[in-house]
């Protein structure tokens, strides 16, 4: 993996770093999320900055029986990933994957958004957890190359089905630090009925307004009320159950197509 410094380091020096704000990693399709950091953050955006490089130099993914069952060769996929460390992106955007023009995939960091979880959870564990979780992404987008952009230009089902599943399976992996096996999925009964019945609603919704509310429900907002991400992850634990690994690789391989209709 490619760490690149550059924009964290031109703050950590003092440097008004709205010279780059025309950049791509501040454009999400017709918006730019470029706001100017707080200038006295310095010393916790260092001590974040430490931290995360210490774990993406020693990383291994939590569930990583399902990283070498979907993606054989996922470390070496992993070697031309850029992963970017930043300030200046709009809340609530601490981490998420893009593409450049020449098709690289990249990871951004806004350590400054990370700021609201200090003291809250270590370092340490949002590091790994978020490492998990967005580089599950990247793989993602590698093996379906339109995915992402089905995410932000395709149509209305598009983007329900491109959403549940990259989201679905990057959760599934990441839940809570912990190993599949060892969640007791039992306890997010209710949370999996009130995803379907919302999941339902939005795949009838025909009201451009309503349908655009839906998307953006689907993937923001408070963790457990993300309803696509949580149908998607509850889903596939649930499948995972039934079948086991050799389930969760079949249903990755038939794509993510028809897959928020699935979850339901």
């Amino acid at each position: 993996m490619i760490i690149n410094t550059e924009i964290v380091d031109a703050y950590l020096n003092g440097e008004d770093i709205s010279k780059y704000s025309s950049l791509f990693i501040y454009k999400q399709a017709d918006r730019n999320i470029f706001q100017e950091p707080e200038k006295d953050k310095a010393e916790i955006v260092s001590k974040i900055k430490d931290e995360i490089i210490h774990h993406v130099n020693d990383f291994v993914p939590c569930n990583k029986r399902i990283w070498d069952i979907l993606f054989k060769d996922w470390q070496n996929d992993l070697d031309n990933i850029v992963l970017d460390l930043v300030v200046g992106c709009k809340e609530p955007n601490d981490a998420f994957v893009l593409t450049d023009l020449n098709g690289r995939h990249h990871m951004v960091f806004d350590l400054l958004c990370w700021e609201k979880y200090v003291g809250k959870i270590s370092l340490s564990k949002l590091s790994q957890n978020l490492l998990t979780h967005e580089l599950f992404h990247v793989l993602i987008g590698k093996y379906y190359t339109d995915i992402e952009e089905s995410e932000q230009f395709g149509n209305y089902i598009n983007k329900l089905d491109a959403i549940t599943f990259n989201e679905g399976f990057a959760h599934l992996v990441s839940y809570n630090q912990q190993e599949i096996d060892s969640v007791e999925w039992e306890k997010l009964e209710d949370v999996y009925i009130q995803s379907i019945n919302k999941m339902k609603l939005a795949l009838m919704e025909t009201n451009p307004q309503s349908q655009e509310q839906y998307i953006y429900e689907a993937n923001f907002g408070n963790y457990y009320d993300k309803y696509a991400c949580m149908c998607g992850m509850i889903y596939l634990a649930k499948e995972w159950q039934l079948g086991g690994y050799a389930k969760l690789k079949e249903l990755f391989d038939q794509g993510y197509h028809g897959f928020a209709r699935k979850c339901i």
